[in-house]
């Protein structure tokens, strides 16, 4: 076995490395610093040589093979750096969407549903309960929670922020928990990204649950409002109609009594004079009692005014 075939055995028994090889011969032409070259070595030093020459070109090619060795593992770590980032990026891309999308839920059942699924995408299973004053709801994949798991975030919910045991972490807001079931405690870099990322979607959800609460209270208030607002445009129409009826009864009975005084006169006996003041009185009440009622049709037309808004906002 000659020299070149040396070197190609010890190249191959390096796993990948590049062990250095420095040729030393008597054998100085081309095709021999060919055959070395191809056969994986560093340099060539003719014979005869200068020990001072082969030590000083000995720490080179050291020096060289370490130089290269260290810029391959910083090349690793920035690849392995690039690629956690990108890994990174894709998963805060997940939570980004979900951020985006979470206030466009219109049901607790619907925000539950998207933030499991967003956690999905980590491989991970986990269960949301939401909690506000119209009630409490827990939520899995498999459907609704079982009384065990139930009592489990009933439990955890006034824990810390952030709680772990095991496997299992918890993450808590006032109306919101989110209970992560398969933790990778092997990863701890997968599990710290997963912490983070479940914090921030478990923030977004317990702001989504309040809005949807602030929603449906608003929509409770403003079916109230008109259900008031339907009685009192009834009890406004009502009065208005009796109002209308009791201005034209009244008008009437003020007529006949007119005619009824007259008609008495005869039975009366009482002097010019007399009759003459009687009638001035009755008149004069008569006349005052039109005017009020002349007045009233303001009234009767503010009535009709209010009427026509109520219906409007009905």
């Amino acid at each position: 076995m000659d020299g070149y075939e040396t070197c190609e055995r010890l190249q191959k028994d390096q796993e990948g490395q590049v062990l250095p090889v420095i040729f030393l011969s008597s054998h100085d032409t081309l095709s021999e610093r060919l055959k070395a070259y191809e056969s994986g070595g560093m340099d060539f030093i003719a014979k005869p040589f200068d020990p001072d020459e082969l030590l000083l070109k000995a720490e080179k090619v050291i020096k060289l093979e370490s130089d290269r060795r260290q810029l391959a593992q910083e090349k690793a770590s920035i690849h392995q750096m690039a690629m956690g980032f990108l890994t990174s990026m894709g998963e805060m891309g997940g939570v980004l969407q979900f951020l985006r999308n979470c206030f466009a839920c219109a049901d607790y059942q619907a925000l539950a549903k998207m933030a499991m699924e967003t956690m999905q995408q980590y491989g991970l299973n986990c269960h949301v309960q939401i909690r506000v004053p119209s009630g409490t709801w827990t939520f899995t994949p498999e459907g609704p929670a079982s009384p065990l798991e139930e009592s489990v975030l009933d439990k955890v919910c006034n824990l810390d922020r952030i709680f772990q045991f095991k496997t299992r972490m918890v993450i808590n807001y006032e109306h919101v928990s989110v209970l992560v079931n398969n933790m990778p405690l092997d990863d701890p870099d997968m599990s710290g990204r997963i912490r983070d990322n479940a914090a921030i979607i478990a923030e977004g959800a317990e702001a989504s649950a309040v809005a949807i609460f602030r929603r449906e209270e608003a929509e409770a208030r403003a079916m109230q409002l008109k259900r008031v607002t339907d009685r009192t445009r009834e009890a406004l129409e009502g009065l208005s109609e009796q109002y209308k009826l009791q201005k034209k009864n009244t008008s009437g009975i003020l007529h006949d009594l007119g005619e009824k005084m007259d008609n008495l006169y005869m039975f009366l006996g009482l002097t010019d004079s007399q009759e003459a003041a009687v009638d001035n009185t009755v008149k004069n009440a008569v006349a005052e009692a039109l005017v009020l009622f002349d007045r009233g049709l303001d009234f009767d037309g503010q009535f009709s005014a209010v009427l026509e808004e109520l219906k409007k906002i009905t």
